[in-house]
């Protein structure tokens, strides 16, 4: 038998506590390693709790390198929420971030890092896949405008195949706007937090989470706006392709024929690219709302800031101000001007577009209503379409201009202050105040500001006189030719 070293007592209870270990940790992978690697010996039981230790770690540094990678990830998904999760910073990223999901799940705006509440977060990057998504739906949209401009140009000129040319063509137009915008959002959203960082902070729980709640319920009335829309665009196709069959018996088939028809005139159809079809008009349909959405939520987010300015020089514009508390004003003020200017670079395009296609398809739309519907689904379709997209305009318009009504609200301001505070700081802020004219463009063609609404609302009311003294009364019973 071996020769045993130490006290046999002391032994033995060094072996009773090994055992228990063990016990507590049955199934354990460590464990099984140890069992394996370190069985209990009869000697030298120091030099065993040393290796032993020494096993545990190295273990444990072997197996956490091989399943970091895994499970970071799914941990990062599954933990536990903490009180900051629900907490609100106030910050334009924060307040952004539902928008830009959403913009994400229609193949626009292929940004990474959206779900983090810093901008130094937010990267672009060719080769990603959600970079790869928005490439190919771009190119599918550009390869369905080519097709429509084919069939309008070959088969049938007239105002329906126009009218769905400069849909599909402006969903293009879009989809590369927003794609040239990504390349540059994360500088964007960097310059966004620097300027914010300097604002005076907010107070309140209730000013920190205006914005996001603010921006949300914007996304969330448009985005179900939308969808009823669609809904009921759905709903008169199937009228249609129920009535007017191609195929009798197929109504699936019928109603994907009829949703992409003129695509499949050049193009035999099968049901793959029938599917293929609807997601199209599906994602082209929301992209084209959601880009009144962006837009509207950049107007809010720009709006407020400069509305936590203006509140904050009114709370102490009666009060006993210096001429340091007047600098850091105008300072922040230039700040909040320089932004717009950059915010104005990135989507000016978007911007017009946005205001060209509402107006277009109000006239259209407004031509259209002096005519007949052939059933009670189109015209569910027709005035609830016409009745959103006139309100969603209306919104936008509002929206945009706010940003010009919150950058001359300080001249309101400066008369608040008696006339013993008043200083050469304040005069030059109330001349930089009344030259500037701070608002989004429309590509540098107009500024949005409101009188821009009272412009659209001229046109928009010019356009109907006119269409009711020329307009004749058409389509009044449902056949396949005029549905």
């Amino acid at each position: 038998m071996a020769r045993t070293t130490g006290d046999p007592a002391k032994r033995q209870k060094c072996i009773a506590r090994i055992k228990f270990w063990r016990r507590s940790r049955v199934g354990s992978e460590y464990v099984h390693a140890l069992e394996k690697y370190y069985p209990i010996p009869n000697t030298n039981l120091s030099l065993y709790l040393n290796s032993i230790t020494l096993g545990i770690l190295k273990y444990k540094v072997v197996s956490n390198k091989s399943q970091r990678f895994q499970f970071s990830k799914i941990n990062a998904f599954l933990r536990r929420a903490v009180r900051d999760d629900y907490r609100y910073s106030g910050s334009f990223q924060e307040a952004i971030k539902p928008v830009l999901i959403i913009a994400q799940i229609f193949a626009l705006m292929p940004v990474r890092g959206i779900g983090s509440k810093l901008a130094e977060d937010l990267t672009f990057a060719w080769s990603s896949a959600r970079t790869y998504y928005a490439l190919a739906m771009m190119i599918s949209f550009g390869i369905t405008s080519g097709y429509i401009v084919a069939f309008m140009t070959n088969i049938s000129f007239d105002f329906d195949s126009v009218e769905t040319m400069v849909f599909y063509g402006s969903i293009f137009l879009i989809s590369m706007s927003f794609l040239q915008l990504a390349t540059r959002w994360p500088a964007i959203a960097q310059e966004w937090q620097a300027v914010e960082t300097k604002l005076p902070p907010l107070r309140l729980g209730k000013e920190r989470r205006s914005l996001a709640h603010h921006i949300k319920m914007i996304t969330l009335v448009a985005t179900t706006c939308s969808l009823v829309e669609h809904l009921l665009s759905m709903t008169s196709t199937m009228t249609y392709s129920v009535a007017c069959p191609r195929w009798p018996g197929h109504p699936v088939d019928n109603f994907l024929y009829f949703n992409f028809a003129t695509v499949f005139h050049f193009v035999d159809y099968s049901t793959f690219l029938g599917l293929l079809g609807k997601v199209i008009n599906v994602l082209s349909t929301f992209a084209w709302n959601f880009n009144d959405i962006f837009v509207m939520a950049v107007s809010v987010a720009l709006a407020s800031r400069f509305r936590h300015l203006n509140d904050y020089m009114q709370r102490e514009a009666r009060s006993a101000t210096t001429v340091d508390y007047w600098m850091q004003c105008r300072v922040n003020f230039r700040n909040l001007c320089k932004l717009c200017q950059v915010v104005d670079d990135g989507i000016s395009t978007i911007t017009l577009l946005c205001f060209s296609n509402n107006l277009y398809f109000i006239c259209g739309k407004i031509l259209k209503s002096m005519q007949t519907k052939p059933s009670a689904s189109h015209t569910m379709y027709f005035w609830f379409s016409l009745t959103y997209l006139l309100g969603r305009t209306l919104v936008l318009s509002l929206y945009s201009s706010s940003i010009n009504d919150e950058s001359k609200r300080p001249l309101r301001i400066f008369r608040m202050v008696p006339r013993e505070y008043w200083c050469d700081e304040l005069k030059r802020f109330s001349e930089e105040v009344h030259m500037d004219t701070v608002a989004l463009t429309g590509m540098k063609f107009f500024r949005l500001t409101r009188g821009v609404v009272i412009s659209v609302a001229g046109t928009i009311v010019t356009y109907e006189l006119i269409l009711l003294q020329f307009n004749k009364e058409e389509t009044t019973a449902f056949t396949c030719e005029n549905a």
